[in-house]
């Protein structure tokens, strides 16, 4: 496994080698403090044609997002600092990240956190466990399939 699937000791920017300045493929951030979530969902991600940026905080999610504009972030909601919902709430309030969807995903209950996270602007509210797959849809359903290689 490559430097771009395995997470570091300080939260720098991890990318599939196929992310690139005049890129062709749609873009996901996920931020995500659990490698071995972000192992499952940027790889399913990315061999369904999406490139993955990969944060572990709130705070390196919002520089990502500023510097990139992905086209998705899926991010989980306990995080280290910044909480998920905080992290929302500051790319909704920057003009240049507003439009951003933002699909919160966690082991926390819609009940608990699911009315504020949606509040604060998030898409989609998804409570692990959810199979990758469904992850995958919804992502495919908020910005569209990506064309198939080749084209």
């Amino acid at each position: 496994m490559g430097r771009d699937m395995q997470a570091s000791e300080t939260s720098e920017e991890l990318r599939h080698p196929a992310v690139s300045a005049g890129r062709k493929r749609q873009l996901v951030l996920a931020v995500e403090d659990e490698r071995h979530d972000w192992a499952i969902y940027g790889k399913l991600l990315w061999y369904n044609g999406f490139d993955v940026l990969w944060a572990e905080s709130g705070e390196d999610g919002v520089r990502l997002a500023e510097e990139h504009e992905p086209d998705v972030v899926l991010a989980d909601l306990m995080l280290p600092g910044m909480s998920g919902i905080e992290m929302c709430e500051a790319l909704k309030a920057n003009a240049s990240t507003r439009h951003i969807p933002v699909i919160m995903l966690t082991a926390r209950s819609r009940r608990e956190y699911g009315a504020r996270a949606l509040d604060a602007g998030c898409e989609r509210y998804l409570e692990k466990p959810i199979g990758p797959l469904s992850v995958l849809h919804i992502v495919e359903d908020l910005v569209g399939r990506p064309p198939p290689p080749g084209e």
